[in-house]
């Protein structure tokens, strides 16, 4: 054998040698289940359609089909109800992409559809597709009625580590409903209030200006609030010596976290529409790494008859972009975003607990209170739903039962009554982790009272996806 030929068959011996190590070092792919969101969710009455959604624990590792075979009870498909996509004998076939997190079904009454309440539709999954393996939901039931959850075990579907997502959660429907934080910017109160909200989970600031035109609004009217008008800015001013002038302000450039409406950013909207000023606000920050900026926008809001006239558009605009919104008691607010309009963000205000998300929140660094972010809070209904924290100390979950209500002192309610505190850490030095020694009452808008502890702040080491099991103390 030449001296070329040995060369080249030792360097292709290393080569294979390099190979086989980088494969026999790669770590195992750790599995991927696949399962419906929860074993049982209610349809109820004041609905027309439902999405139930099949999810993946991980981005699926390869492209596939989901098959799922559907038996109705009490009902016949396409003349009681339909799907999307449609079924082809009594079964639905799914295609998905390697990279997706979940796919969603349709479920569609048709109209006049009367119901007696005990008709239901099973869905379960035939088989776990390539690269997955079935999860701890692998059949769902539909029930063509209002449920009242006895109890569940659930992953808060927050996304992942850049908190994508605000999660609402109604305990008694099983049921978890999650949107993209940045899908609106403004909330319009829906009760007797004329005020506005901010969207707190992206970390919007606001500030009024002596102004009541939209064209007398410029860019100079934005002069210095770049390294003041965010939170960012306020995080880098409380840490200078001497801490500036502005930085008390800062707080009343936030709504108050609390959720008390006379305490927002903007004003009450007056009646008069000459004393509503106008406000630079500063949209916040994205989902991402690094977390991208949204922008900044001027507007102005009007009182109309049932609600409000909305003017918005980007600060050297000469023009202006008006939406009306009428106010609808069943919610609690009306939301817009600057780009699509009138939005739907939550739930009927009697169809959701608590929620989760990021949060532009309050502390006090030794200057007075300033706003700052916080990734994993727990926000909960402002309409009828009352939360107490209760120490293990005192009496262990399992052994919480309705006998213990008649002691239990609900006390004064507040958006944020969980808030921050089912959680510890997240300082420096301190890594987070969830609190063992606590767990919440929480008694929901129908009187349905509910025991609920977090069991872990991540799912395989992710943030964005605590977990939490519930069970029904009380039926309302």
């Amino acid at each position: 054998m030449s001296f070329s030929s040995k060369k080249h068959l030792i360097l292709f011996s290393l080569f294979l040698f390099v190979a086989l190590q980088a494969c026999k070092d790669d770590p195992a792919l750790p599995d991927n289940l696949i399962g419906f969101e929860s074993n049982q969710l209610g349809f109820t009455s004041t609905e027309n359609e439902i999405t139930l959604q099949v999810k993946f624990t991980y981005p699926a590792y390869e492209s596939g089909t989901v098959l799922i075979n559907i038996l109705a009870e009490g009902l016949v498909y396409d003349t009681d109800f339909t799907t999307e996509p449609a079924t082809v004998s009594n079964a639905l076939s799914i295609p998905f992409l390697a990279g997706e997190t979940a796919k969603s079904i349709k479920v569609i009454k048709k109209p006049g559809l009367l119901v007696d309440g005990d008709e239901n539709i099973g869905f379960t999954l035939a088989s776990a597709p390539a690269g997955t393996i079935l999860g701890p939901n692998p059949s769902l039931k539909l029930t063509f009625a209002e449920i009242i959850s006895a109890s569940g075990a659930a992953t808060v579907d927050g996304g992942g580590a850049t908190y994508p997502n605000k999660v609402f959660i109604d305990l008694s429907a099983n049921r978890q409903v999650a949107i993209p934080r940045t899908g609106w910017d403004l909330g319009f109160a829906a009760g007797n209030e004329f005020r506005v909200i901010l969207n707190a989970s992206n970390g919007m600031m606001a500030i009024a200006t002596d102004k009541n035109s939209m064209a007398a609004v410029t860019a100079a009217d934005t002069a210095g609030l770049s390294t003041r008008l965010s939170l960012n800015a306020v995080f880098a001013a409380i840490n200078l010596d001497p801490v500036p002038d502005w930085v008390p302000n800062a707080i009343t450039w936030i709504d108050d976290p609390s959720g008390n409406l006379s305490k927002t950013a903007l004003a009450e909207i007056n009646t008069t529409d000459s004393e509503n000023k106008v406000y630079i606000v500063n949209l916040g920050n994205g989902p991402g790494t690094p977390a991208p900026e949204l922008g900044w926008k001027k507007i102005r809001v009007l009182r109309k008859a049932a609600g409000y006239t909305l003017q918005h558009a980007d600060i050297g605009s000469a023009t202006f972009t008006e939406v009306s919104i009428t106010k609808d008691n069943n919610f609690n607010f009306q939301y817009v975003d600057f780009e699509k309009g009138l939005v739907q963000v939550e739930a009927q205000k009697d169809k959701w607990d608590i929620s989760w998300t990021g949060f532009t929140n309050s502390t006090n660094f030794g200057s007075g209170p300033v706003p700052y972010y916080f990734q994993d809070i727990v926000l909960q209904n402002t309409h009828q739903v009352q939360t107490a924290q209760v120490l293990t100390s005192a009496i262990a979950y399992e052994a919480f039962s309705e006998t213990n209500l008649a002691t239990l002192d609900f006390g004064t309610q507040s958006q944020v009554k969980i808030g921050p505190n089912w959680r510890s850490g997240g300082g420096p030095g301190a890594a987070p982790a969830i609190r063992t020694d606590r767990f919440y009452i929480i008694k929901d808008a129908a009187g349905n009272v509910y025991k609920l502890r977090f069991t872990a702040l991540t799912s395989d080491g992710e943030r964005g996806k605590p977990k939490y099991e519930y069970s029904l103390v009380k039926k309302g």
